[in-house]
């Protein structure tokens, strides 16, 4: 019988030991577990630091009210550090340690995309996917998405009411009467696309736009390289026309500026304020959720308020009188202006700015 006890004991001693090993173990496992970065998902909380690149200038003040404020609010653990524009040679070059959102325009995110910089977006990480209109989405030249386009502006003529009636083309600025008075973007392939345009000339045959473009600068008082530099030319009365954003004109105008804007009959040139995610981010998660927000047919609203840039998100409606004042708004808008097959162009622009430079040369 003590026989018997003994063994019983021996077992039940053999059995809590293993319990508690099984017990130990699972406990480890479970710390193991807790210490790994749970993937952030659309409406969970979310903690971190984002660096996007911005424009700088007005626009930083409007995105860090509308969007930025607004995604720290409901995320309270996030924090969001813009950092200066920067481009494709230096993201190229590896200046993007630091960063994991770019905001760059439409061309610039597909040769990122091209140089394999930037990260596959996909239609299960967004809740706002199916909202967007076509011309949202920006691939690369295998055909993933890697940037979607935040905001819609137009590229047209920018001029001044008081000094000269509305212009109806391109050839506006070709007109003998406008010597001294015209501004024009430094190597800027939407002038170059609508100088094309007015000249009937053909992406295989381009010597009619260099012809042209030398023909127009005795009439260009500044061929501009910083996007805010027009509002002190037309400000100070230094010129009459220019080729600008649609969005910037707006805001002139009702600063009381005397400046309006026109899309000319050639056309215009759609503009696409975009976000990409470096594929070097160590914030993949997260950057899409912001990315996400920034898609958010609320925050474009406000943006569009205070901006005068046009919602990418078919659900975000604009009061008529938003819309009156020039703001690309609505299919309809969308799809009359130009949208460039950059992967097509890109091809082209190295010698295209060569040939622009030649030409310009005084």
């Amino acid at each position: 019988m003590k026989k018997n006890m003994k063994s019983n004991l021996c077992s039940r001693w053999c059995s809590l030991m293993a319990l508690v090993l099984v017990l130990t173990l699972g406990l480890l496992a479970g710390c193991g577990k807790s210490q790994e970065a749970a993937p952030v998902k659309q409406g969970q909380a979310a903690s971190g630091q984002l660096v996007v690149t911005t424009y700088g200038g007005k626009y930083d003040e409007v995105f860090m009210k509308d969007v930025v404020q607004p995604f720290e609010a409901a995320n309270p653990g996030v924090k969001i550090k813009l950092a200066p524009y920067t481009g494709v040679a230096k993201l190229a070059q590896g200046g993007g340690e630091q960063i994991d959102i770019v905001s760059l325009d439409d061309f610039d995110i597909v040769e990122l995309g091209n140089k394999g910089l930037l990260s596959e977006l996909q239609q299960k990480d967004f809740s706002t996917w199916e909202q967007l209109y076509p011309q949202t989405f920006l691939k690369s030249d295998d055909g993933k998405v890697i940037g979607l386009a935040d905001q819609f502006g137009s590229w047209g003529i920018a001029y001044n009411p008081k000094e000269m009636a509305k212009p109806d083309s391109w050839n506006v600025f070709w007109d003998p009467g406008m010597k001294g008075k015209v501004a024009m973007m430094s190597q800027w392939i939407p002038d170059i696309i609508l100088t094309a345009k007015a000249r009937q000339a053909t992406y295989e045959n381009m010597d009619p736009v260099w012809q042209a473009v030398k023909e127009v600068t005795p009439n260009v008082v500044q061929y501009y390289s910083s996007f805010s530099e027009p509002e002190a030319l037309f400000g100070s009365g230094a010129v009459q026309a220019a080729s600008y954003f649609n969005g910037r004109v707006i805001a002139m105008k009702e600063a009381g500026k005397p400046v309006d804007f026109t899309i000319p009959k050639e056309g215009g040139v759609l503009i696409r304020a975009t976000k990409g995610i470096l594929a070097s981010s160590k914030n993949q998660e997260l950057s899409r959720k912001f990315v996400d927000f920034c898609m958010n047919p609320e925050v474009q609203v406000n943006f569009a308020k205070d901006m005068y840039y046009g919602p990418t998100n078919r659900e975000a409606k604009l009061e008529p009188a938003l819309a009156g004042k020039g703001v690309v708004y609505g299919k309809e808008a969308i799809d009359a202006l130009i949208t460039p097959d950059w992967n097509k162009l890109l091809q082209q622009r190295k010698d295209w700015l060569i040939k622009w430079v030649e030409a310009t040369s005084r």
